[in-house]
């Protein structure tokens, strides 16, 4: 009988993988000078030479640790996908920042137990940031536990959209797409469109609210869900005439945005 994951799980596996990310970080900062594009996604989508390695790093250790468990990297298949237990991993979230020498690009590690993200890091090597969580633990920033600022009204909140862009989607997805843009920029204090990089920083207050319009991977989500969750956000899936979309907020502005994403 598969054990389901405890505290003495989650500790050890903290702990096990802080110095991993932080490894992956530095190979990430060791190879930015030297961009390798490893594979042409689309037109603008890539995986560099850095995204394989790290990955492959990150995937032997855990596959070391846990063998039995399922692991899915941004940049390979799936592993033992009928385990309860599945890391979800991005080696260089931003890679198309990274490929350009901007600043902005992370590390994801994520387990998932019975479909659920239940622990994440996140690490900014630039920044020497790692945001870590695991499910009832709250959120820690390089060792402290954050405590959120006080919530704010629709009016002064800075909401972050990943917006995915309208190429692709029929006249009416696209009429949606740009009606709650605009409900959504009118009502707010200011709307950024900085993708994920900037997301984790809802824990730190930069912004007030995460919606995902876009398409978004799983293994980009994960470790972002489980972090902003234990630290105090809620997490809402809002099913729309347009498929599910992804909502990150307190109230009182949850329920405003969810309003305007439903109607």
């Amino acid at each position: 009988m598969i054990q389901k994951p405890d505290e003495k799980f989650f500790q050890e596996a903290i702990d096990y993988l802080i110095p991993v990310i932080k490894q992956a970080g530095t190979m990430a900062l060791e190879n930015w000078d030297k961009i390798e594009i490893y594979k042409q996604k689309d037109a603008r989508d890539i995986a560099t030479k850095a995204d394989i390695e790290i990955e492959n790093f990150i995937k032997g250790k855990i596959m070391t640790k846990w063998p039995e468990h399922g692991f899915w990297g941004e940049e390979s298949e799936k592993i033992n996908q009928d385990s309860p237990f599945q890391w979800l991993i991005d080696p260089i979230d931003g890679s198309k920042f990274y490929a350009s020498l901007a600043p902005f690009f992370q590390t994801y590690i994520a387990l998932v137990y019975e479909g659920e993200p239940v622990l994440g890091l996140i690490y900014n090597p630039l920044s020497h940031q790692l945001f870590s969580a695991y499910q009832g633990s709250g959120t820690y920033l390089n060792g402290e536990k954050i405590t959120l600022k006080e919530p704010v009204f629709l009016r002064d909140a800075i909401i972050n959209i990943d917006f995915g862009g309208l190429a692709g989607k029929n006249e009416p997805e696209k009429e949606w797409m740009l009606d709650k843009l605009s409900q959504i920029t009118e009502k707010s204090y200011r709307v950024r469109m900085i993708a994920g990089a900037l997301n984790v920083y809802i824990v730190t207050g930069t912004i007030d609210a995460y919606i995902d319009l876009g398409d978004s991977k799983p293994q980009d989500l994960a470790a972002r869900i489980i972090v902003m969750q234990e630290a105090g956000f809620i997490i809402e899936k809002i099913e729309t005439n347009f498929g599910e979309k992804l909502l990150v907020a307190r109230e009182p502005i949850l329920s405003e945005l969810r309003q305007i994403l439903l109607n």
